[in-house]
Protein backbone atom coordinates (compact mmCIF):
# COMPACT_ATOMS: atom_id res chain seq x y z
CA UNK A 1 0.00 0.00 0.00
CA UNK A 2 1.41 3.38 -0.98
CA UNK A 3 2.26 6.01 1.61
CA UNK A 4 -0.07 9.03 1.79
CA UNK A 5 1.27 12.19 0.19
CA UNK A 6 2.69 14.85 2.50
CA UNK A 7 0.32 17.21 0.67
CA UNK A 8 -2.74 15.31 1.92
CA UNK A 9 -4.95 17.59 3.97
CA UNK A 10 -3.37 20.78 2.58
CA UNK A 11 -5.95 22.86 0.73
CA UNK A 12 -5.58 26.01 -1.30
CA UNK A 13 -7.39 28.92 0.38
CA UNK A 14 -10.92 29.90 -0.52
CA UNK A 15 -13.54 32.41 0.58
CA UNK A 16 -17.34 32.36 0.53
CA UNK A 17 -19.02 35.78 0.48
CA UNK A 18 -22.76 35.61 1.30
CA UNK A 19 -25.31 38.10 -0.05
CA UNK A 20 -22.84 39.28 -2.69
CA UNK A 21 -25.33 41.04 -4.95
CA UNK A 22 -28.21 41.47 -2.55
CA UNK A 23 -31.79 40.27 -2.86
CA UNK A 24 -33.01 42.70 -5.51
CA UNK A 25 -30.04 42.45 -7.86
CA UNK A 26 -29.90 38.67 -7.48
CA UNK A 27 -33.58 38.51 -8.47
CA UNK A 28 -32.94 40.70 -11.52
CA UNK A 29 -30.03 38.53 -12.64
CA UNK A 30 -32.03 35.34 -12.18
CA UNK A 31 -34.91 36.80 -14.21
CA UNK A 32 -32.44 37.65 -17.00
CA UNK A 33 -31.06 34.12 -16.85
CA UNK A 34 -34.49 32.50 -17.14
CA UNK A 35 -35.49 34.79 -20.00
CA UNK A 36 -32.36 33.71 -21.91
CA UNK A 37 -33.09 29.96 -21.77
CA UNK A 38 -33.07 29.52 -25.56
CA UNK A 39 -29.64 31.16 -25.85
CA UNK A 40 -27.86 28.66 -23.59
CA UNK A 41 -25.75 26.14 -25.50
CA UNK A 42 -23.97 22.90 -24.46
CA UNK A 43 -20.76 23.67 -22.60
CA UNK A 44 -17.52 22.81 -24.40
CA UNK A 45 -14.04 21.95 -23.15
CA UNK A 46 -10.88 23.71 -24.27
CA UNK A 47 -9.15 21.86 -27.10
CA UNK A 48 -6.25 23.54 -28.92
CA UNK A 49 -7.91 26.82 -29.77
CA UNK A 50 -11.45 25.53 -30.15
CA UNK A 51 -13.92 23.72 -27.96
CA UNK A 52 -15.20 20.17 -27.91
CA UNK A 53 -18.18 18.46 -26.36
CA UNK A 54 -17.34 15.69 -23.89
CA UNK A 55 -20.37 14.33 -22.05
CA UNK A 56 -18.13 12.09 -19.92
CA UNK A 57 -16.28 15.06 -18.41
CA UNK A 58 -18.87 17.83 -18.39
CA UNK A 59 -22.60 18.22 -18.87
CA UNK A 60 -24.10 21.70 -18.56
CA UNK A 61 -25.24 24.64 -20.66
CA UNK A 62 -23.52 28.01 -21.00
CA UNK A 63 -24.42 31.59 -21.86
CA UNK A 64 -21.47 33.77 -22.87
CA UNK A 65 -23.29 37.09 -23.28
CA UNK A 66 -24.59 38.51 -20.00
CA UNK A 67 -25.68 41.73 -21.62
CA UNK A 68 -25.97 44.75 -19.32
CA UNK A 69 -25.02 42.63 -16.31
CA UNK A 70 -21.51 41.84 -17.57
CA UNK A 71 -19.89 45.22 -16.87
CA UNK A 72 -21.16 45.68 -13.29
CA UNK A 73 -20.26 42.08 -12.41
CA UNK A 74 -16.73 42.53 -13.76
CA UNK A 75 -16.24 45.77 -11.83
CA UNK A 76 -17.56 44.24 -8.62
CA UNK A 77 -15.24 41.24 -9.06
CA UNK A 78 -12.19 43.40 -9.79
CA UNK A 79 -12.85 45.42 -6.63
CA UNK A 80 -12.13 42.25 -4.64
CA UNK A 81 -8.85 41.44 -6.37
CA UNK A 82 -6.32 43.18 -4.10
CA UNK A 83 -7.83 41.84 -0.89
CA UNK A 84 -8.07 38.31 -2.25
CA UNK A 85 -4.50 38.32 -3.55
CA UNK A 86 -3.33 39.31 -0.09
CA UNK A 87 -5.54 36.75 1.64
CA UNK A 88 -4.41 33.99 -0.71
CA UNK A 89 -0.73 35.10 -0.66
CA UNK A 90 -0.69 35.32 -4.45
CA UNK A 91 1.16 38.57 -5.02
CA UNK A 92 -0.36 41.31 -7.14
CA UNK A 93 -0.62 40.96 -10.90
CA UNK A 94 -2.54 43.60 -12.88
CA UNK A 95 -5.39 41.80 -14.68
CA UNK A 96 -5.03 41.81 -18.46
CA UNK A 97 -8.41 40.21 -19.08
CA UNK A 98 -11.56 39.16 -17.27
CA UNK A 99 -13.63 36.24 -18.50
CA UNK A 100 -17.29 35.77 -17.58
CA UNK A 101 -20.05 33.30 -18.39
CA UNK A 102 -23.27 31.93 -16.91
CA UNK A 103 -23.71 28.17 -16.57
CA UNK A 104 -26.87 26.15 -15.98
CA UNK A 105 -26.69 22.70 -14.41
CA UNK A 106 -29.96 20.81 -14.84
CA UNK A 107 -30.91 17.24 -14.01
CA UNK A 108 -27.93 14.91 -14.37
CA UNK A 109 -25.42 17.70 -15.04
CA UNK A 110 -21.89 17.63 -13.58
CA UNK A 111 -18.28 18.62 -14.15
CA UNK A 112 -15.61 16.04 -13.31
CA UNK A 113 -12.38 17.04 -11.45
CA UNK A 114 -10.41 19.75 -13.25
CA UNK A 115 -8.55 23.01 -12.80
CA UNK A 116 -9.47 26.32 -14.42
CA UNK A 117 -6.00 27.17 -15.66
CA UNK A 118 -4.85 26.41 -19.20
CA UNK A 119 -1.36 25.48 -20.26
CA UNK A 120 -1.54 28.19 -22.92
CA UNK A 121 -3.74 30.95 -24.24
CA UNK A 122 -5.06 29.13 -27.31
CA UNK A 123 -8.66 28.77 -26.17
CA UNK A 124 -9.51 32.16 -24.65
CA UNK A 125 -7.70 35.45 -25.35
CA UNK A 126 -5.91 37.04 -22.43
CA UNK A 127 -3.58 35.90 -19.71
CA UNK A 128 -3.58 32.87 -17.47
CA UNK A 129 -6.51 32.50 -15.10
CA UNK A 130 -5.43 33.35 -11.55
CA UNK A 131 -8.61 33.82 -9.52
CA UNK A 132 -11.84 31.88 -9.99
CA UNK A 133 -15.10 33.40 -8.77
CA UNK A 134 -18.35 31.44 -8.80
CA UNK A 135 -21.55 33.32 -8.04
CA UNK A 136 -24.51 31.06 -7.25
CA UNK A 137 -28.16 31.78 -7.89
CA UNK A 138 -31.31 29.70 -8.17
CA UNK A 139 -35.02 29.74 -7.45
CA UNK A 140 -36.16 29.71 -3.84
CA UNK A 141 -36.91 27.32 -2.35
CA UNK A 142 -34.20 25.29 -4.06
CA UNK A 143 -35.64 22.72 -6.45
CA UNK A 144 -32.52 20.62 -7.03
CA UNK A 145 -30.23 18.53 -4.88
CA UNK A 146 -26.50 17.94 -5.24
CA UNK A 147 -24.42 20.41 -7.20
CA UNK A 148 -21.91 21.13 -4.46
CA UNK A 149 -18.46 22.25 -5.55
CA UNK A 150 -15.93 19.77 -4.23
CA UNK A 151 -12.43 21.15 -3.69
CA UNK A 152 -9.54 18.67 -3.48
CA UNK A 153 -6.46 18.95 -1.32
CA UNK A 154 -3.02 19.19 -2.91
CA UNK A 155 -2.47 15.48 -2.46
CA UNK A 156 -5.73 14.60 -4.17
CA UNK A 157 -6.84 12.39 -1.27
CA UNK A 158 -9.28 14.59 0.65
CA UNK A 159 -11.93 17.12 -0.25
CA UNK A 160 -14.24 19.75 1.14
CA UNK A 161 -17.68 20.55 -0.25
CA UNK A 162 -19.16 24.01 -0.80
CA UNK A 163 -22.93 24.39 -1.04
CA UNK A 164 -24.24 26.43 -4.01
CA UNK A 165 -26.12 28.87 -1.78
CA UNK A 166 -28.22 31.48 -3.57
CA UNK A 167 -26.58 34.93 -3.78
CA UNK A 168 -23.21 33.71 -2.52
CA UNK A 169 -19.79 34.11 -4.15
CA UNK A 170 -17.09 31.43 -3.89
CA UNK A 171 -13.51 32.49 -4.67
CA UNK A 172 -10.35 30.37 -4.93
CA UNK A 173 -7.08 30.24 -6.89
CA UNK A 174 -7.75 28.97 -10.41
CA UNK A 175 -5.05 26.30 -10.02
CA UNK A 176 -7.14 24.51 -7.40
CA UNK A 177 -8.54 21.14 -8.48
CA UNK A 178 -12.30 20.90 -8.08
CA UNK A 179 -15.49 19.38 -9.48
CA UNK A 180 -19.23 19.98 -9.59
CA UNK A 181 -21.23 17.14 -8.08
CA UNK A 182 -24.03 15.61 -10.15
CA UNK A 183 -27.29 17.53 -9.90
CA UNK A 184 -30.68 15.93 -9.38
CA UNK A 185 -33.58 18.05 -10.59
CA UNK A 186 -36.54 15.65 -10.83
CA UNK A 187 -38.92 18.04 -12.60
CA UNK A 188 -36.33 18.73 -15.28
CA UNK A 189 -37.44 22.33 -15.76
CA UNK A 190 -34.73 24.75 -16.86
CA UNK A 191 -35.93 27.28 -14.26
CA UNK A 192 -35.21 24.75 -11.48
CA UNK A 193 -31.53 24.38 -12.42
CA UNK A 194 -28.44 25.28 -10.44
CA UNK A 195 -27.19 28.52 -12.01
CA UNK A 196 -23.76 30.07 -11.58
CA UNK A 197 -21.85 33.00 -13.01
CA UNK A 198 -18.18 32.10 -13.51
CA UNK A 199 -15.73 35.02 -13.45
CA UNK A 200 -12.00 34.61 -13.99
CA UNK A 201 -9.42 37.30 -13.30
CA UNK A 202 -6.45 36.68 -15.57
CA UNK A 203 -2.93 38.03 -15.58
Amino acid sequence: MSEPSFLTGRFLPHRVLPDWLGEDEAARLLAFCLSAETRFTPTRLADQGTGRLDAVVRQSAVLKDLGAFAGPLRRKALALQAGLEQAFDLGHTPPNSTQIEMVAHGDGAFYRPHTDTYTGDEYTPGGRRRLTMVYYLHRLPRRFTGGRLRMFDLGGDQSIEIEPTHDSLLVFPSSGRHEVETISCPGGAFADSRFAVNIWLCG
